[in-house]
């Protein structure tokens, strides 16, 4: 354990206790690299604790039609390596995949939806649109006010909190140093190279610094003179009693449990940074849209909600790798942390490890917002009845 000013040395120091921090933690360690990870509270107690949990090739939120091929292989990467870690790890990674229901509500959706599907199916996701007559046959739940929706058969979803404990004890088994409640003060550099971090337990200087901490990076990249654009936006979250078996999907934003709740989100308010659950008319609307599309929830008792940050780069796609003009660092931060986790935690070790990646990440580089064009249709929409 870190103590007073006592220096520790690592390979690698991940700031960052969420999805992102602890994927890289375990697969750094995996590769056989010194592991420190600092995170200011306890694991998983900023945005990676409140999310909803999908893990989708199918289901994007964006204004776009069509997403991008590099994205949807980040998506299919990450899947892929759910799956594997599932058989490594063991629970608490508690990867379920019954298949997505993406529903549309009207024409001009829906006609969005289809080309979405098909640029899918170009990239070779497995997944068809459907009228609501196949909606019925796979989720007979479902009310018709959806006319069509995109299905995906492969799709998942996960606790994220029980995927960060599963990936923060996988990675101190081999050996990573995990420390909470350990504040990331500020980066250190030598020149123009980022040689490690001051924290307030002492410094730990790493050969490679990854800067996962969410909200929190900017003002960290900012201080060796990155500037890193990122956008808050709140999202409430709500969950019910426990009920029968009810859902056999996941539906856009609507999911149940293996033990039985339901838990459905989130609400999208821009600008938003206070986590309190104080949207009222955000709640309704919420609670009016889950009960017209599953008719079955409008008795159904609403045990608790809870709020959390989005966060988002301008143009809604991640930032990851290397920033140009230093060394030493490397940024991972984004919208669908839990989706693109694994596949993040990777491309990073790789990164560290080999100097490359098998993965086409150039279009998430940090130097692309130099661009006043970048992401101008990537925005975030929300297909809402």
């Amino acid at each position: 354990m870190l103590l007073g000013a006592v220096m520790l040395t690592a390979d690698i120091c991940i700031v960052g206790g969420g999805l992102l921090g602890t994927a890289t933690a375990f697969y750094a360690a995996k590769a056989g690299l010194k592991v420190a990870l600092v995170e200011e509270r306890e694991l998983a107690s900023g945005t990676s604790g409140v999310a909803f949990g999908g893990v989708s090739l199918a289901i994007y939120s964006y204004a776009s039609a069509r997403v991008p091929k590099s994205y949807v292989e980040l998506s299919k990467a990450s899947l892929s390596l759910y799956q594997r870690a599932q058989q490594e790890i063991g629970p608490p990674l508690d990867l379920d995949a019954p298949g997505s229901i993406d529903p549309f509500y009207n024409e001009e959706d829906s006609a969005r939806g289809l080309e979405r599907c098909r640029g899918l199916q170009a990239c070779g996701v497995p997944c068809e649109f459907i009228d609501y007559k196949q909606i019925k046959q796979i989720e007979p739940a479902v009310a018709p006010i959806a006319i069509h929706a995109i299905y995906c058969p492969v799709d998942a979803h996960v606790t994220p909190m029980g995927v960060v404990w599963a990936f923060a004890k996988a990675a101190r088994q081999m050996g990573a140093e995990i420390l909470t409640n350990t504040r990331a003060i500020s980066l250190i550099s030598r020149g123009q190279r980022v040689v490690g971090v001051a924290t307030s337990a002492g410094e730990i200087f790493a050969s490679d610094v990854v800067c996962a901490s969410g909200s929190g990076v900017p003002s960290l990249a900012a201080g060796v003179g990155i500037q890193v654009p990122l956008d808050l936006a709140r999202g409430q979250m709500f969950v019910t009693e426990r009920i029968p078996p009810l859902l056999r999907t996941y539906v856009h934003n609507i999911k149940q449990t293996p033990a039985g709740a339901i838990v459905f989100g989130t609400t999208r308010e821009p600008g938003v940074k206070d986590t309190t659950v104080t949207s009222v008319e955000g709640t309704h609307k919420m609670l009016k849209w889950a009960s017209e599309l599953v008719p079955a929830l409008a008795n159904v008792k609403l045990l608790r909600s809870w709020a959390g940050l989005r966060l988002l780069p301008p143009d809604g796609y991640p930032i990851i790798g290397r920033p140009e003009g230093v060394e030493g660092l490397l940024l991972a931060v984004m919208h669908r942390g839990v989706t693109l986790a694994p596949a993040v935690g990777s491309i990073l070790t790789d990164l560290i490890t080999d100097g490359k990646t098998a993965l086409d990440i150039s279009p998430y580089r940090l130097e692309r917002f130099a661009s006043s064009a970048a992401g101008a249709e990537a925005q975030e929409t929300f297909y809402g009845t």
